[in-house]
């Protein structure tokens, strides 16, 4: 912690109330005086011995604690020697250098060592130790080491760490308890009777400081304490004419000669309580400082902001205001000076402590919510009561009926008589409509989830209701075409439906089964009827050609010029049951096409090119009374 001061020189300070002379302490060797309470030992130069001690003798016959800031250097490895707190009762004079830390030889005295350095010739251990010695003996094994060494801090091995520290010595008196404190842990205590053991019946002692450096070095400085500080408890309130007690923390090396308040608001300065009350009559930040004069006449300054609040004031908003909705509670409370941290609310149905709750009501009808607010300071508002009206929520059905595909589909809802302003439907299927009678037309089969809501002429909006509505549709199909014989038993079949009908009834063996029996002797046209159990049903034709036969029909002649009218050569099998070929050779015996299936035909090509004139055909195949078949002819290509 830095300790150049800047000093606060009051023109009511008065000398004489100083406890201590001005030239109060005496100064040997290398030490320097860098300001009013804070004092160099060594420089950071080799083989140097400074101290500082004060004029005035304490008697120990009473207890006292010194509260000092203590420097020990910025190098660690190579850093040394170290410093001794020292109480002595012969002169102000300065110790050896090196390891004798400007302590050594000088008795009788007390001496607690902070020693940086190991000395192998006093036991010394390696770290940075502290130890209670008397009588200049620097000697750990020695009967003049009272306590220790034990590491000067309880944090760290290190204390050259370019870092300011506290250091406490306290002695109580009436036990003789001789006690040791660095950064606020106790490191060493001893018991021993002072007067009578090391200064011979003399209770009145010197004390101040030494230190030293030899072929290594440090810069080494203490402070006499002298940190003005002030606090006010957690739960003090810090508002408009409330009464605020302000708590001194200083800390300082001996009892504060004076303390001196300025409270910012321009009232009169307090410099007789330690712990002042004080009331402020306008909200704002006020500088409230404590000046504090130590017993060297050292004098310093801690200034702190308060913020004294002013009341705040209460207020909300509520949003949506529907049975069975969250109902938003919006905070719109304010404080001219202050920050508000805590809600205090009555929900009507609970209380709330977070800035915008929401809260749900299960019935209609006027609540009543209030909210109270507390800054940050600990002003607390008057509460703010208001009354807001719950509007009653839509609660609607819906109605339809399954439906065949690209039928309408008539839907409707009820309501619980809440008057509706709007309903809107989706149909599931991409579209959707309004109005409570609303007609639909789907044109694919399939399940749609239709979706239904309400918003009521109160602006409350009703649940989402959802339900599947089935679409059922058929895709009858009878199948190809056929070329049959006379009198041949021809087997149907249809698709795409659960019942079926054909129509008529002509050479069936029964028109209302999916797979009948044809027998015919003349050509026949069917119609069939595909249907679901709900009577969806769809249409597809057959058409029948009869043929005398068994046969292999092939033309005479056929014209290949994509005109849509005999373009291709086929064969066309009647009561075949085996179809085994159908070949074409021109008039040299060259085989210009071949095929075994008898929905091929020939289009007039070979190899890409068009051909003309008279060719040979061929074909084969089994009748449906297992008797085979063989023809051949002549067929004329027309271009």
């Amino acid at each position: 912690m830095p300790y150049h001061f800047k000093y606060l020189f009051l023109t009511f300070w008065v000398s004489c109330c100083i406890q201590f002379a001005s030239a109060q302490y005496t100064l040997n060797g290398s030490a320097t005086k860098d300001d009013c309470h804070c004092y160099t030992l060594t420089p950071d130069v080799n083989t140097r011995s400074g101290s500082v001690w004060n004029n005035n003798k304490i008697d120990i016959t009473q207890s006292f604690t010194f509260t000092f800031n203590v420097f020990l250097g910025c190098t660690d490895a190579l850093g040394a020697d170290g410093i001794v707190f020292v109480l002595q009762p012969i002169s102000t004079s300065i110790g050896s250098t090196g390891g004798g830390l400007g302590f050594e030889g000088i008795t009788p005295s007390v001496g607690v060592t902070l020693d940086t350095w190991q000395n192998t010739n006093n036991t010394d251990p390696a770290y940075d130790h502290v130890a209670i010695q008397i009588n200049g003996d620097l000697n750990h094994t020695s009967a003049n080491n009272l306590a220790g060494p034990v590491a000067i801090s309880a944090l760290t091995n290190d204390v050259e760490d370019c870092k300011w520290h506290i250091l406490k010595i306290s002695w109580d008196a009436p036990s003789k308890k001789y006690e040791v404190y660095f950064d606020g842990s106790l490191r060493l205590s001893q018991v021993k009777d002072l007067v009578t053991d090391v200064f011979k019946g003399d209770p009145n002692v010197f004390w101040g400081f030494t230190g030293s450096t030899g072929g290594s070095r440090n810069l080494q400085q203490f402070c006499t304490t002298l940190d003005p500080a002030f606090n006010l408890l957690p739960d003090q309130k810090r508002c408009i004419g409330e009464s605020i007690t302000f708590y001194d923390s200083s800390l300082s090396f001996a009892p504060i000669v004076k303390r001196y308040w300025n409270f910012g608001d321009g009232s009169a300065i307090d410099s007789v309580n330690i712990n002042p009350v004080h009331i402020y009559t306008a909200a704002g930040d006020y500088n409230t400082s404590l000046t504090i004069v130590g017993a060297d006449g050292c004098i310093e300054t801690s200034t702190k902001t308060i913020r004294i609040g002013s009341k705040p004031v209460a207020s909300f908003i509520a949003n949506n205001n529907c049975e069975g909705r969250l109902v938003s509670l919006l905070d719109s409370s304010n404080a001219s000076v202050g920050t508000i941290n805590n809600w205090y609310w009555n929900l009507a149905n609970g209380t709330s402590t977070q800035q915008n709750p929401t809260v749900t009501y299960s019935s209609p009808g006027i609540k009543t919510i209030s909210l109270a607010v507390r800054s940050l300071e600990g002003c607390v508002s008057d509460t703010v009561v208001k009354t807001i009206s719950i509007n009653p929520m839509p609660v609607i059905s819906m109605n339809f009926s399954n439906a065949c595909i690209n039928s309408v589909v008539n839907f409707s809802s009820t309501d619980n008589g809440v008057s509706i302003a709007q309903r809107k439907w989706d149909f599931g299927d991409g579209t959707s409509g309004s109005g409570n009678n609303v007609q639909h037309t789907y044109r694919k089969t399939g399940d749609y989830l239709v979706t239904l809501f309400a918003v009521a002429q109160n602006g409350c909006t009703s649940d989402t209701i959802k339900k599947i509505i089935n679409i059922y549709g058929t895709s009858a199909s009878a199948g190809d075409d056929i070329i049959a014989v006379a009198s041949q038993s021809i087997q149907l079949n249809a698709t795409g439906g659960v019942s079926y009908q054909w129509i008529p009834a002509t050479g069936l063996s029964n028109p209302n089964i999916a797979d009948p029996v044809a027998i015919l002797t003349q050509d026949q046209t069917y119609i069939l009827k595909a249907f679901t159990p709900q009577g969806c049903e769809t249409y597809d034709t057959l058409s029948i050609k009869v043929y005398i036969g068994p046969e292999i029909y092939v033309a005479t002649a056929f014209t290949p010029n994509n005109d849509g009218l005999n373009d291709a050569l086929k064969a066309i099998p009647v009561g075949i049951t085996s179809f085994h070929f159908f070949k074409i050779y021109n008039r040299w015996g060259q085989e210009v096409f071949s095929t075994n299936d008898p929905k091929r035909g020939w289009d007039g090509k070979y190899k890409g090119s068009q051909l003309g004139g008279v060719y040979i055909w061929i074909t084969s195949g089994i009748d449906f009374k297992s008797n085979p078949i063989f023809r051949k002819g002549t067929v004329t290509l027309l271009r």
